[in-house]
């Protein structure tokens, strides 16, 4: 039972977005919601049959076909979209649904596009491109903004209304429109990415299938021949490969955190600091810099540190430098703090982190532990507990809750 749902959620995660992609293009946008129902039929299916027939050789195929024949059906019942329809060179064809390798990336990138669209706001763009084509639950989305269950979910309603009201085509927009549209589909990976990166719920620290796909999505941008040498989709790839070579380092087999100084560097995957550097060299050559330019930069600078000690903090806080003319938000400035931290002591980064206290969006968790670990390399113990405790509270998982719950305890035996 539990293995057959974990392999459900799996392929949630992974084919979700995809069947979704390849039965909109019949259905049109206008009933997208109808393509999402029958997506979820699947899945359900998957776990009622797998669980008494077993799990197939093939699971992917067995859920492409279930998502096939539902879709077909519906689409004989109801009607198919017009734009399907006058594709046929004669009405009475069969209807039929490809879900080949080279039409589900096809229509993957149009459905970015498409969630990106003009007429919805920037910000309920991206949720709805996190909710259609990746998949994340709503609550989760809601970390990714720091924002209400409540909020999101309005932002979807008045996203799917206006793809309704302006009869939105599921093709491919102009090159115009295009370029005017990446930027909010590459802050949508990173949102996906980070949510991936310290999970909103559960039990697990880092949910690798979110990471996963997120660089999955850019490299599928990557490989579209107008998008191949763009300087922030190489930066984008860049940060979120090298932030992903430390994945197997950042969990001990309990599950507890590790932090960056005491992570077993020989962990690290090699093959993607690599990967992450050939994104951040053909950068080199563009002359051109942006925000997840310098952010791979300063992953870079961790990685390719033989330890801790000999990091290069003064090149990071550069770096910072520079983030903080482009970006001057309260989360910019946290981690330019923890950089000042390393470079001139704790008193000043305490002093920067104090100034950002009540424009750090809550809860937060994160500011208040750093703060308690700057309070605490300068014997200021009674801050450190304060700290501690008001982190506690602003946690997210029980992973979190535990870390925090042994720091306090350390804490008051200090």
């Amino acid at each position: 039972m539990t293995s057959t749902k974990a392999l459900a959620e799996h392929f949630f995660r992974s084919e979700y977005a995809k069947i979704v992609s390849v039965i909109t293009r019949y259905f049109g946008l206008q009933k997208m919601n109808q393509a999402e129902d029958i997506v979820q039929d699947t899945l359900m299916e998957a776990i009622n049959t797998w669980e008494f027939k077993g799990i197939p050789e093939n699971p992917q195929a067995w859920l492409y076909t279930v998502a096939k024949n539902k879709a077909i059906n519906a689409l004989k019942k109801n009607g198919y979209d017009t734009n399907y329809r006058n594709s046929l060179d004669n009405t009475s064809q069969e209807i039929d649904i490809e879900f080949s390798e080279g039409q589900i990336a096809d229509d993957q990138l149009k459905m970015m596009f498409v969630c990106c669209h003009s007429s919805i706001s920037q910000e309920a763009q991206i949720c709805l491109t996190l909710k259609t084509l990746c998949g994340l639950s709503t609550d989760e989305i809601a970390r990714a903004f720091l924002s209400s269950s409540e909020t999101i979910n309005k932002r979807l309603v008045r996203a799917r209304r206006a793809l309704r009201e302006n009869n939105i085509s599921f093709d491919f927009p102009d090159t115009k429109a295009l370029k005017e549209r990446f930027e909010t589909v590459l802050k949508t990976i990173f949102l996906l990415f980070n949510e991936g990166y310290s999970v909103s719920k559960g039990e697990k620290l880092i949910n690798y299938e979110l990471c996963l796909e997120s660089i999955r999505l850019a490299e599928l941008l990557h490989d579209h021949k107008d998008f191949q040498h763009h300087p922030s989709l190489n930066g984008l790839l860049a940060l979120m490969l090298l932030n992903a070579s430390r994945f197997d380092a950042r969990v001990d087999k309990t599950g507890q955190m590790i932090l960056l100084p005491d992570q077993d560097r020989s962990l690290w995957n090699e093959q993607l600091i690599n990967r992450g550097l050939i994104h951040l060299k053909e950068l080199s050559s563009q002359n051109v810099i942006s925000t997840y330019h310098i952010l791979a930069t300063i992953s870079a600078y961790h990685c390719i540190a033989k330890d801790y000690e000999s990091t290069d903090w003064n090149g990071i806080l550069n770096m910072y430098d520079t983030l903080i003319k482009i970006d001057s938000s309260p989360l910019v400035k946290f981690n330019r703090a923890i950089a000042i931290s390393k470079v001139d002591g704790a008193k000043p980064a305490i002093k920067e982190l104090l100034k950002l206290e009540s424009q750090i969006p809550t809860p937060y968790y994160l500011f208040q532990s750093t703060l308690a670990d700057m309070y605490i390399k300068v014997n200021n113990h009674k801050a450190a507990l304060m700290r501690l405790e008001k982190a506690l509270p602003q946690t997210n998982t029980e992973l979190e809750r535990k870390t925090i719950a042994n720091r306090i305890t350390l804490c008051k035996k200090s």
